[in-house]
Parts: structure tokens; sequence; C-alpha cells
């Protein structure tokens, strides 16, 4: 995403999401391969409800736009501990994939 869309998705998300509310969000330059995807993403890190999953999902799709969803706190410090949910926002370099256009052309 470029910069300027990234803030304003992540406003929507603070506006619309009231699950996100106290938790740890980051917007930043893009951490993943270059081929993936590029420009900035947002960063939420916390265990979401699933009314606040919901309301993520809406937003990101009309924004066209996908997520990566994981636990990054893997150590051998963690493992008792209840680690949080990271979910990674961002729009993939090949902008078929996010809005469901086929991935090759079809001939007949």
């Amino acid at each position: 995403m470029k910069r300027e869309e990234a803030i304003s998705v992540l406003k929507e998300l603070l506006d619309n999401c009231n699950g996100l509310d106290g938790h740890y969000l980051e917007l930043s330059p893009s951490n993943a391969s270059s081929s993936t995807m590029g420009g900035y993403q947002i960063t939420i890190k916390t265990a979401l409800d699933e009314e606040t999953k919901k309301c993520i999902q809406e937003i990101l799709i009309k924004h066209q736009l996908t997520y990566q969803a994981g636990s990054m706190w893997k150590t051998k410090r963690s493992i008792n501990k209840t680690d949080p949910d990271t979910f990674i926002i961002y729009r993939p370099k090949d902008n078929a994939l996010a809005v469901g256009k086929p991935l090759r052309s079809e001939s007949p």
C-alpha cells in the first residue's frame, strides 16, 4: 500500500472496529520480500474476538487488501504464556489475487 492509503485504512480500522482500542497497531514499510508486497503494511498484535476479525475483514475486502495471521512470539520463554495473534495487513503486488481475477489467461 502507499503510505497515504495505509494511513487511511488504519484510521478506518480504528474508527469502525471497537475491539482494536488500546491494542498495538503499527504502520511500517513492508518487511517482506518485494516480490510479495511493496509499500507499507499495518501490523496488529493482539488476540482478536470474532466480531473484530469480521470488522477487519469487511474493511480489507472494501480496499482489496489481504492479511497474514499467526503468532509472532514463539520462543522457549513464551511457551506457557498466551501469545498475542499477529495480523499483517498488506496489498499483494499481484493485485489479481486480491480482487479475484484469474491468475492466468484462459485461451480456447
